[in-house]
This record gives C-alpha cells, sequence and structure tokens, in this order.
C-alpha cells in the first residue's frame, strides 16, 4: 500500500530531490571557517539602502520655495491632484467631482 502510494505521488522522486542538496555549516568544533557568498544583487542592495539613509525626509530647498510661492500669493496647486487626494480622504463625493 505505501509503495503504491509513494509512487502515485511520486515521493521517491522527491526523496531523491532532497538526498541532492547539501546543507553545511560548521559546529565551532572544526578548523574550517563560515563563508557566506552575497550575489551582486545583494551588494547592490546593501549599498541602494546606505545611500538612502543620506538622502534627507524633509527637502528643505522644495519647502522654501513654496513657502515663499505660498507667501508671494502666485502658488497655485494643480487642481487634479487635489480633487484626487480630497476624493481619496472621503472628503470629496465622486457625485460633487
Amino acid at each position: 500500500m505505501v509503495g503504491r502510494i509513494s509512487g502515485q505521488y511520486n515521493l521517491d522522486a522527491l526523496q531523491s530531490k532532497k538526498s541532492r542538496r547539501s546543507v553545511s555549516y560548521n559546529s565551532g568544533y572544526s578548523q574550517e571557517s563560515d563563508n557566506a557568498d552575497i550575489s551582486s544583487f545583494g551588494s547592490l542592495l546593501a549599498r541602494v539602502n546606505a545611500e538612502m539613509k543620506n538622502i534627507p525626509e524633509i527637502r528643505e530647498d522644495k519647502v522654501a520655495a513654496l513657502k515663499t510661492q505660498i507667501d508671494s500669493g502666485s502658488y497655485t496647486p494643480p487642481l487634479d491632484k487635489v480633487a484626487n487626494a480630497l476624493y481619496i480622504a472621503g472628503i470629496l463625493d465622486a457625485a460633487e467631482a
């Protein structure tokens, strides 16, 4: 019965795949050292992450320019973006738009 089940669901092939995988680790008792291979994508991701930490969350130059425009009365916000933000927030009904 077990032979039929393992043959039907191809469990023998699954077991052979598992046996082909090699997992090695260092228990600390041998003189071999641990090592890790980092892919090029992983190292690129680490560099991008490091550069992202250097970017300020608030862009003071943009804030200052917008404040100047608002104070002078020359700032005109893009109305479609304002309407979309109000709609998403639930303040503006789609029938009103």
